[in-house]
């Protein structure tokens, strides 16, 4: 077991602005930069959907779809060098617009529940709105 946890691979498909994506990373530190609106929340909040939960805008699954994709859902696959060494990781939704539901996959194999990621990848994030510091008057500072 491996205190280091990284990825490798990031691919998307129909999420937020990104038709298709797909980041070849090491296990570096990773900056990204860009114009305002140009994605770079949107590829941390990609990676925030490999843990179980909502993500780390708290958005409802069928509202993170890319608008005008041809299909009903979006998919996040990472390649982990995770904490039991590397696996597959993929989330998405499938549905039909009105129903909508979460699907896990692990090395390919579905599987039932979104704890089971905690076992491979654990995520944690820190947004501005969790911290006065960031939100508040000079002054609070």
């Amino acid at each position: 077991m491996t205190n280091k946890v990284s990825l490798s691979r990031l691919k998307l498909t129909d999420f937020r602005n990104y038709a298709v994506a797909s980041l070849s990373l090491d296990d570096r530190h990773v900056v990204l930069t860009g114009d305002n609106g140009s994605g770079k929340t949107n590829l941390l909040e990609a990676v925030s959907f490999l843990s179980p939960g909502r993500g780390l805008r708290r958005a409802v699954l069928s509202d993170v779809t890319r608008v005008g994709a041809q299909a009903t859902g979006f998919s996040i696959f990472a390649d982990v060098d995770g904490m039991d060494g590397e696996v597959a990781i993929g989330t998405g939704i499938e549905g039909d617009g009105e129903v909508v539901s979460r699907r896990l996959r692990l090395n390919g194999t579905p599987v039932k529940s979104v704890d089971e990621l905690t076992d491979h990848l654990r995520v944690l994030w820190l947004t501005p709105a969790m911290d006065g510091l960031f939100t508040g008057s000079s002054s609070d500072r």
